[in-house]
C-alpha cells in the first residue's frame, strides 16, 4: 500500500509548495489529483516518487519510507522524453541493464505488447504520432512492474480524440496490472471517468480540500458521471476562494455516488 502522512515541501527561500498531505491509496487503486496552477500537483509526485525530498512528513510503499527512486514506483510525464537516438525497443528497455538478456527482451516484448506497440520495436520515436510516442513512455514504465504508477498529466498535449483513446487504453492495462495509480490532472472528465477517488487540491502552499469517491468508476456518461462531475467542478471553485478552508487528513469531507465499488 501506498502511504502519504502529513506531507511537506518547503523549497529555498521559504517558499511552501506543499503541506500537511496525508493520503492512503489501497492497492489497485486509481486516484486523480485535481487543482489549480501553484497547488503542488507536480511537486507532489515527485516526493512520491523519489526525486525530491519532503520537509516534512514521508512516503511508505509496503512499509518501507522512500527515500531515493524506488523499483516499485514509477512515472510518466507529461512529455514522453523519449531519447531520439535510440529505438522504441531501446527506449523501453532502457532501465533494465542490470536484467539478462533474455530477461530484458521478455520484458520488452510484454510491455509494448501491452501498449499494442509490438511492431513498432525497430523504429526511431521520430517516425511515431504523438499518441504512439506517449504508449512508448507508458510502456516504458510498465518493463519494471511497478507497484505504483505515477502520472503527471500524461494526455494533456493530445488531441481530444488520442487523448480519449489512451485514457481508455490506460483502463485496459490497469485491468490487467491492477498496479495503484496516482494521476495528476486538470481535466475534470479525465478525473471522473478514471479514478476511484478525486482528490481536490488547494494552493499557496498545497494542501487538501475535498475528497470526491466515485461510487461508479470508469464511466464516461450518464447522470452519475456528471453530478460527480458537477461535485468536482464546485470544490475546484472553493479552492479559488480564499476563504475556503483547507481539509485535514481525519476530517476532510467524502462524497459518493450510490454504492462504494472497490477497485
Amino acid at each position: 500500500m501506498l502511504a502519504l502522512t502529513g506531507l511537506g515541501k518547503t523549497y529555498t527561500g521559504g517558499v511552501q509548495a506543499l503541506s500537511g498531505f496525508t493520503l492512503d491509496a489501497r492497492p489497485g487503486e486509481i486516484v486523480a489529483v485535481i487543482g489549480g496552477s501553484g497547488c503542488g500537483k507536480s511537486t507532489l509526485l515527485r516526493l512520491i516518487s523519489g526525486l525530491d525530498t519532503p520537509t516534512a512528513g514521508n512516503v511508505n510503499i509496503n512499509g518501507e519510507t522512500v527515500k531515493q527512486p524506488h523499483p516499485l514506483i514509477n512515472l510518466i510525464f507529461q512529455e514522453p522524453r523519449l531519447l531520439p537516438w535510440l529505438s522504441v525497443r531501446d527506449n523501453v528497455g532502457f532501465g533494465l541493464a542490470h536484467l539478462s538478456r533474455a530477461e530484458q527482451a521478455s520484458r520488452i516484448h510484454e510491455a509494448l505488447c501491452r501498449v499494442n506497440l509490438e511492431a513498432y520495436g525497430d523504429r526511431l520515436p521520430k517516425a511515431l504520432s504523438g499518441g504512439q510516442a506517449q504508449r512508448v513512455a507508458i510502456a516504458r514504465a510498465l518493463v519494471t512492474r511497478p507497484e505504483v504508477l505515477l502520472l503527471d498529466e500524461p494526455f494533456s498535449a493530445l488531441d481530444a480524440l488520442t487523448r480519449e483513446t489512451l485514457q481508455q487504453h490506460l483502463l485496459d492495462i490497469w485491468s490487467e496490472t491492477r498496479a495503484t495509480m496516482i494521476l495528476v490532472t486538470h481535466d475534470i472528465d479525465e478525473a471522473v471517468s478514471l479514478a476511484h477517488r478525486v482528490i481536490v487540491m488547494k494552493p499557496w502552499p498545497g494542501r487538501i480540500l475535498d475528497e470526491i469517491v466515485i461510487a461508479q468508476p470508469h464511466q464516461r456518461a450518464g447522470s452519475d458521471f456528471d453530478r460527480v462531475g458537477a461535485q468536482v467542478r464546485s470544490a475546484l471553485d472553493r479552492s479559488l476562494s480564499a476563504s475556503a478552508p483547507a481539509a485535514h487528513s481525519k476530517t476532510r469531507p467524502q462524497h459518493s455516488l450510490v454504492l462504494e465499488t472497490s477497485p
